[in-house]
């Protein structure tokens, strides 16, 4: 498991930033994780309340659907996601000057982001109760049940999110590096009328995985 985390500090329009970090080491951490959900599932499954093991099944099947549909939901969440597994950043931005504003933008966005989890987390944790309460009457129902698994995972993946923008605005161990040919690419996301076939080329142009799929997605 990696003792850091690469971040790309990348500004857009409207004053807005995102923060991306590489397909391939999002997915190390994934993997961590999701061996932690399939282990609770397992436990589920092995229950001797019939209820409770039927909820396992259900939840196998829909940890499948819902790993598929994971980057269309949310492509930032699952960086905030890896985030909570470390606790030293090295972020990537632009102009050499930019360092404390960089730092700035960082913190900024964690603290949206921190918020706007909490709130989901809420309020799917609420309709995860209320799902659960029903699952006597949702069990006859054939195939895996979207209305008991989603709110639930979502719920999971609410809470590992608001520990990693947790994690990124504790930590003592920031590094922020110039990268500056990320200044083309944040130039044009800035220029109006979005030219996304210029962008996306940048993108795949700075070599670094998943990151035109990602502003394809946040864009």
């Amino acid at each position: 498991m990696p003792k850091s985390l690469d971040l790309y500090l990348i500004a857009t329009r409207r004053n807005r930033s995102i923060l991306f970090s590489p397909r391939n080491v999002v997915e190390v951490f994934e993997e961590e994780s999701d061996d932690r959900i399939k282990r609770m599932i397992e436990w589920f499954k092995r229950h001797r309340s019939r209820v409770i093991a039927w909820a396992g099944r259900v939840l196998e099947k829909g940890h499948e659907y819902y790993i598929k549909l994971e980057d269309r939901i949310d492509p930032a969440e699952r960086v905030l996601k890896a985030m909570a597994s470390v606790e030293r950043f090295l972020v990537y931005h632009g102009l050499p000057e930019d360092s404390e504003n960089a730092r700035t933008r960082y913190k900024a966005i964690l603290r949206r982001q921190r918020l706007k989890h909490r709130i989901w987390f809420a309020v799917d944790l609420a309709v995860s109760a209320v799902a659960l309460v029903f699952t006597p009457f949702l069990a006859p129902i054939p195939g895996p049940n979207f209305f008991l698994y989603f709110p639930l995972l979502r719920t999971l993946s609410h809470f590992r999110a608001m520990r990693g923008a947790k994690s990124g605005l504790r930590s003592e161990q920031v590094e922020f590096r110039c990268l500056p040919d990320l200044i083309g690419l944040e130039e044009n996301l800035r220029t109006p009328p979005l030219d996304r076939r210029t962008i996306l080329a940048m993108a795949e142009g700075l070599n670094i995985r998943g990151l035109e799929q990602f502003l394809e997605r946040m864009v």
